[in-house]
């Protein structure tokens, strides 16, 4: 008879197609059953069980349809469950304004399979609460099945360092004794989750899945402890009679297990559904779904990768006359041309979803394509932190500036080590003057970006992220006031939170900083205000641009004050015959009618062939020559920090040498510049000197004038940017925070041990609590096996590959921190540079996740993005009009 029945159901199911059928097949089977059976409970049960076999159990607690639907509602009353036996309640069925009641045992879930996109259900942002994943954030809210799901696998852990647990005091004996929560709690009991919202325990399914209403003998007693409120009585956990075995023990926990189990057996598997393997028809749509989205989400994707703007002036609407030259909609955007081009190139599917679905139905809008970036956005950056996490050690590196339309963006960035690779990966912008108003409520007050601002922000976000910054071992930053001062420097204040972390300085911006004293030298800082007024006159009209382009054979670059490789390549320009090639330009533009172009010309021109300004640019030259190839190697990605100090070092000896032989190295400078003077057709001389100036630069005693330029500008330049890098670049930096004692060396001395010493009591924590003693005979046994070798790696990542972390696991730690510290911040200076691209004037109205979004899709073009994990993730985050998910 039951056969019969299900082929019934079927038949309606496919004609029909909605739950009312469902719920009217199982009030049939009840009715059937009952009938003759005393007061109905036995045949009730196996009557469920049948049906149970027929639709498995989806966890759902609450069942609500959206006003539009056919009304159909259970209610459930008085549903109780009982730890020793179960008891009757009842359960009403109302279909259209007939109401049925009957009984129904405590020990059977009625359940129904609906839609995962039930319109009444919240959908929670994981970035809202401090602890995204903490399950006390959602206790009595309705939340979705990915959040369900979240809570149940991903439940926020203690962190393994440096964490103290809840506690309560017990009076025992007349003395007061603490009583915590232990972390082997959570190992024995795997329900058993800590909630950091409320200091307290909680049971992660009957939080989550709980049906009764009451509990204990009678089944009367609320449910509070561990499913509605958290357990904070740590005095009598454990034991036979203990509050987790007897938890464990009742019927409504073990029937919320078994709900939770199958639920996330449901949630990954939706096709062992019944009910979607009943309605073929309903799969078979949604794939179809599924194909239309497809190509609207690739070219999303190829927009944002190739950094191509998507709306127009007007693309609202339906995408119209795509076989036509004239379209409804005036100035389309990218995004609707770029559909129009695959519709006549072949798309067959796109077409005919363009034209067969409602004008609200078509997911071409702006708020689609936001939701779409967003979810690309979101899988890239769940990529970059399941690699940081991996990873275990990291950086922060973060930079603030401000865009086009004003609005004040910091960049954070993480630096890491993964797969044995140094990785430095952008992951958001963020609005500062934004987050300080969600952080400060009083808007009265003036806004100010301060060092603790900045570091309450970076902490924020890097808590949104789910990231412990008990792992984070460097901190990353320019050398300005606010980020930099030891009072209340942004590094200073989450140094406070990161006790690990150490300040990395940008070692770009200390050698930029450095270069730029050698304005002190005052025939150096007019060389250089010359230099810029040259490139300024220059690419001031096209007449003039002209000329020099002509006569150099390509356009005139001007010399940035910030970007570090600019400046140098700027200076450079002026050396040698392209010296002689710009006062040839100079020359002709003299000639011209326009007085004031003319004269500005001749003043120009005037300056270059002075004998100042040409032993001034050779002599700069020479410098930055000896500097932009450690400019260079500081700004690549994978560079850590033995290769830069060693390139640092390299640098400062070869200034110091420069120093040392300076009369054998200016005097061929000096020839050099008498070769480019006599090509000018001019005489290097000294400047006329008065005995009475003694105390200006330039007076300077000397029998000749090649001594005199030697000691008013060689001399005093290298002496200034010589001490100006030692002084910048501390002892501590330098020797990476005495890390590199772990470098291979022939030999070790007792300082090196005393050193090893410290450093294992400083990161105690990371290193597990491992004995001081065992470290250091670890460190004896790794230099022992260095002494023996005779290739020995030059890097720190060739170096941890050689390094076996069965022997020595505490020397690898120590040489994974050294390649996780930061070299310098140009990551966040190139997302700074793609800030410039994507926010323009044309798109300077961009709200924030679209443009972290676009940035994200243009910066990491090798994080692979699967099209069908898109169009999932979006199928779930809200009711659409058709379905893209079962």
């Amino acid at each position: 008879m039951y056969i019969y029945l299900i082929c019934i159901f079927n038949s309606l199911l496919s004609v029909v197609g909605c739950e009312i059928c469902m719920v009217k097949f199982a009030w049939f089977c009840l009715q059937g059953d009952s009938k003759g059976k005393g007061d109905g409970t036995s045949g009730l049960k196996r009557s469920l069980k049948k049906i149970d076999s027929f639709f498995p159990k989806k966890p759902r607690l609450e069942i609500a349809h959206s006003k539009n639907s056919s009304t159909t509602t259970i209610e459930e009353n008085n549903c109780i469950a009982d730890a020793s036996a179960s008891t009757a309640t009842l359960l009403t069925l109302t279909i259209g304004e007939e109401k049925t009641c009957f009984p129904v045992t405590n020990d059977i879930q009625p359940t129904i399979c609906t839609s995962t996109s039930d319109s009444h259900h919240i959908k929670t942002s994981l970035s809202q609460p401090k602890f995204a994943s903490d399950i006390a954030c959602y206790i009595g809210k309705n939340i979705d099945d990915s959040t369900k799901a979240m809570l149940l696998e991903k439940h926020w852990q203690p962190p393994n360092s440096n964490y103290t647990f809840p506690h309560c005091v017990v009076n025992k004996k007349g003395k007061q004794t603490k009583k915590y929560a232990q972390k082997s709690h959570l190992d024995k009991f795997h329900w058993l989750v800590l909630s950091h919202k409320d200091q307290g325990l909680y049971c992660k399914y009957c939080a989550l899945f709980v049906v009764a209403l009451g509990g204990g003998i009678q089944t009367k007693t609320p449910l509070r402890r561990l499913v509605k409120e958290p357990l904070k009585a740590f005095d009598n956990l454990l034991g036979e009679n203990g509050v987790l075995l007897t938890h464990q023990r009742n019927k409504y926990h073990e029937l919320a297990v078994e709900a939770g189990k199958n639920f996330l057996l449901s949630f990954h598997k939706p096709e062992i559904n019944v009910m979607n393997q009943v309605n073929s028809q309903r799969l078979k749509q949604i794939n179809e779904n599924r194909e239309r989205l497809r190509p609207i989400v690739k070219t999303i994707i190829f927009c944002g990768h190739q950094n191509i703007s998507l709306r127009g002036h007007r693309d609202d609407g339906k995408l119209q006359n795509y076989d036509s030259d004239d379209s409804v909609v005036a100035d389309e955007g990218n995004f609707r041309a770029l559909l129009k081009f695959r519709i006549d190139s072949g798309d067959i599917t796109l077409q005919q979803h363009l034209e067969s679905s409602k004008s609200n139905a078509t997911y071409i809008s702006k708020t689609v394509q936001n939701e779409l970036i967003d979810v690309c956005a979101e899988i890239i950056q769940e990529n970059i932190l399941q690699n940081v996490r991996e990873a275990k050690y990291f950086s922060i590196l973060f930079d603030e500036t401000t865009d086009i339309s004003h609005i004040s963006q910091l960049s954070l960035s993480f630096r890491y080590l993964h797969d044995g690779i140094i990785k430095e990966h952008f992951v958001t912008f963020c609005d500062t003057y934004d987050a300080l108003r969600r952080e400060d409520n009083k808007k009265d007050i003036e806004p100010r970006l301060t060092g603790v601002a900045l570091a309450k922000i970076v902490q924020y976000l890097c808590t949104k992220f789910n990231l412990d910054l008990s792992w984070c071992v460097g901190i990353g930053t320019d050398s300005c006031s606010v980020m930099a001062s030891d009072t209340k420097g942004a590094v200073q204040e989450l140094m406070k939170i990161a006790i690990h972390a150490k300040r990395c300085p940008c070692n770009n911006h200390v050698l930029n900083n450095s270069l730029a004293r050698s304005s002190k030298v005052v025939s150096c800082r007019n060389t250089s205000g010359t230099m810029r007024k040259v490139v300024a006159f220059a690419n001031a009209s096209a007449k003039r641009h002209e000329i020099f382009k002509i006569e150099l054979g390509a356009a005139m670059q001007g010399i940035c004050e910030t970007r570090w490789v600019e400046r140098h390549d700027g200076h450079l320009q002026f050396q040698g015959d392209n010296l002689i090639k710009i006062c040839s330009a100079l020359e002709k533009i003299s000639a011209w009618q326009d007085n004031k172009t003319a004269n500005d010309a001749h003043c120009l021109l005037q300056t270059l062939r002075s004998s100042d300004f040409i032993i001034c640019s050779i002599c700069l030259s020479d410098v930055l020559c000896t500097t932009v190839s450690l400019s260079r190697i500081l700004q690549s990605n994978s560079i850590d920090l033995k290769k830069a100090t060693n390139a640092i070092n390299d640098t400062l000896s070869v200034l110091q040498n420069k120093r040392e032989n300076v009369d054998v190295i200016f005097h061929q400078l000096f020839e050099e510049a008498k070769e480019v003077a006599e090509q000018l057709d001019i005489e290097i001389k000294c400047p006329r000197i008065v005995s009475k100036q003694i105390h200006r630069a330039n007076n300077q005693p000397a029998q000749s004038t090649e001594e005199y330029f030697r000691r008013a500008i060689y001399i005093p330049l290298l002496d200034s940017i010589i001490s100006d890098l030692q002084d910048r670049l501390s002892p501590d930096v330098l020797n990476l925070f005495q890390l590199c004692v772990f470098m291979p060396k022939s030999e070790y001395s007792n300082e090196d041990i005393e050193t090893v010493k410290q450093l294992a009591t400083d990161y105690t924590l990371l290193l597990d609590n491992t004995p001081v003693s065992v470290i250091v005979n670890e460190y004896r046994l790794w230099m022992m096996k260095w002494q023996r070798s005779q290739d020995i790696p030059q890097s720190i990542s060739d170096l941890i590959l050689n390094c076996d972390i069965d022997m020595y696991p505490n020397i690898r730690i120590f040489l994974c921190i050294m390649a996780t510290l930061p070299v310098s911040v140009a990551t966040a200076e190139r997302s700074f540079s793609t800030l410039r691209r994507l926010k323009s004037w044309l798109r300077s109205s961009m709200v924030e996740d679209r443009l972290t979004g676009l940035a994200l899709l243009h910066v990491h073009k090798n994080v692979p993005i699967d099209v069908n994990d898109v169009i999932t993730r979006f199928g779930r985050r809200s009711k659409r009009k058709i379905d893209f998910v079962l």
